[in-house]
């Protein structure tokens, strides 16, 4: 009788080499309906060679069949294994080539759509782990390609179009994802080169506009704030920008990020970025920040320590729920990231949703504050070790403040955690002595905030707390986007001043010159200082 090993083996179909057409259209889209057809990623199309025959499985790689490999897997044994990590499918043909002494291996991304195209019925099921790293094609002719020489995720293939590419992070095993085996040695092909971003690396400049005199820049109204240019249909898309994170770079730098989609629910969401050099005074047009293409990546939060920036996301796959919560680390003011690490997987019973805000408490320990899958509660998620692990606090916000959520962060000069909330009027304040596993109410003098809205705080080097919301009652400054200063931990609001030029969800962040900046949606941003708020009532 066979075994489980050796009756895959035979359960594959030969593949003659040959050439063929790899992906669709000569550029990125240029209507809504040419978008709605393909991908800006399956551009460039050009000619691939395959040269050297292979064999490809016939179906997915089953329970039973990775069974034999990892007897603890569960699942019913003819359906195809899913939840497996690209590191774990790359094990099992490891192990599988030992077993049988034949090189068994993922398809190469374009293997597998050559494979398609000739006929072979893949990817009705499942998207599928490919051995390349995800990048962008480049044109011109190819033989036996291999995607890049590095990257943050690993092409998956399936959906039913022969030129639909999707990725996933290599860790992310998931419901969706499973695997076939290739027999034939890896192609010896030279990968595509990574692009490199240029950045300074000379320390912040602490000279900047004299502190006790007001200062306000308004980039939005000046047009020079980040732009992207209209009918733009991938990487990054004209269509819906939205939310805000800021950070001002160990170099100085302004780094701001924001969503980019046509929808956001849809797996083409990315994220955007533009950065405002230091010396500066116009912000670069926006560019492609990151994405898993294929994977809503939702919800970006952006802290920095002094030294590392802290960029927090999410993978989701059903809208910006069910989500996976990760983090990646630069030490070089985001020319260069780590590979994401998933802090917070979907699959754990606490699982978490989109972030919203975070810093770095005095202590070190890391404070992320997130809403909960389906907005069912909303929690900090911290860490004591720089990053390594994390923990979901015990209280929900939620349950404290009639439902707020969104929240926005900011430490107390005594260590405690203060957080204001989207939802509730007027607006609440919670206090939290235990990094969120109790809560305390408290209402503050503002407005509460409703949909498309989401407020930012921050603590300022002289000690006061800064406060970046919206006046949508017209209690504070007639209505429209205001900042407010509180030199007691949130007991008093003596100074409020209207904030135009930026609004919808924002973030905020100051440089140690002193400058604030504040950003929001649709790429909105305004710079001020601290005696600027103070001229307010």
């Amino acid at each position: 009788m066979l075994t489980f090993a050796a009756a895959l083996l035979l359960q594959t179909v030969p593949i003659a080499p040959g050439e063929f057409v790899m992906g669709e259209g000569d550029g990125p889209p240029r209507t809504r309906e040419e978008w709605k057809l393909r991908e800006w990623d399956e551009a460039p199309a050009h000619r691939v060679k395959i040269s050297r025959p292979f064999s490809m499985g016939a179906a997915e790689v089953t329970n039973a069949e990775y069974r034999a490999f990892d007897p603890a897997r569960k699942g019913p044994d003819g359906e195809p294994v899913t939840r497996v990590t690209w590191a774990q499918a790359v094990a099992y043909c490891d192990w599988l080539s030992k077993k049988e002494g034949k090189p068994c291996r993922l398809p190469t991304e374009a293997e597998w759509e050559f494979a398609f195209r000739g006929g072979q019925a893949i990817g009705t099921k499942l998207r599928e782990w490919c051995l390349d790293w995800y990048g962008p094609y480049e044109a011109g002719d190819q033989v036996d390609p291999v995607g890049r020489a590095d990257g943050v995720s690993r092409v998956v293939r399936g959906g039913g179009r022969p030129a639909d590419r999707s990725a996933f992070l290599p860790e992310d095993a998931n419901r969706l994802t499973g695997f076939r085996i290739v027999i034939g040695e890896t192609p010896a092909t030279k990968p595509l080169p990574v692009a490199t971003i240029p950045v300074s690396q000379t320390p912040a400049p602490k000279d900047g506009p004299d502190p006790s005199t007001p200062y306000f820049v308004n980039f939005t109204k000046e047009g020079r704030n980040p732009s992207i240019p209209k009918e733009s249909w991938g990487p990054i898309f004209s269509a819906w920008n939205h939310f805000s994170a800021i950070c001002v770079c160990p170099n100085g730098d302004v780094l701001a990020a924001w969503y980019t989609t046509v929808s956001e629910e849809g797996k083409e969401l990315a994220q955007a970025s533009s950065r405002l050099r230091a010396g500066s005074d116009r912000w670069e047009p926006a560019a492609l920040f990151f994405d898993v293409p294929g994977v809503n990546d939702h919800a970006p939060v952006l802290l920095t320590d002094g030294s590392k920036i802290y960029h927090f996301f999410t993978q989701s796959l059903r809208g910006w729920d069910d989500a996976s919560d990760c983090v990646r680390i630069s030490e070089d003011s985001g020319a260069t990231w780590s590979k994401p690490k998933i802090l917070l997987s979907r699959d754990d019973p606490r699982r978490m949703s989109q972030p919203c805000s975070a810093f770095v408490a005095k202590d070190g320990t890391i404070v992320l504050a997130c809403d909960g899958d389906g907005h069912r509660d909303e929690r900090l998620v911290t860490s004591r070790d720089g990053g390594k692990t994390w923990t979901v606090a015990a209280a929900d916000m939620r349950k404290t403040a009639k439902n707020g959520l969104h929240p926005a962060v900011v430490p107390r000069s005594d260590g405690a955690v203060l957080t204001f909330l989207r939802g509730p009027d007027p607006m609440p304040m919670l206090t939290s002595k235990d990094f969120g596993d109790s809560w305390e109410l408290e209402e503050t003098p503002f407005s509460g905030i409703s949909v498309g809205q989401k407020a930012a705080a921050l603590r300022l080097a002289s000690g006061s707390i800064l406060l970046v919301s919206i006046d949508g009652k017209k209690r504070s400054v007639g209505g429209g986007t205001f900042a407010a200063l509180s030199p007691d931990d949130g007991k008093t609001w003596p100074s409020v001043r209207k904030l135009d030029g930026v609004t919808g969800y924002l973030s905020a962040a100051q440089a140690p010159n002193g400058v604030i900046y504040a950003f929001g949606s649709k790429m909105g941003c305004v710079a001020f200082n601290e005696s600027w708020v103070k001229e307010g009532k």
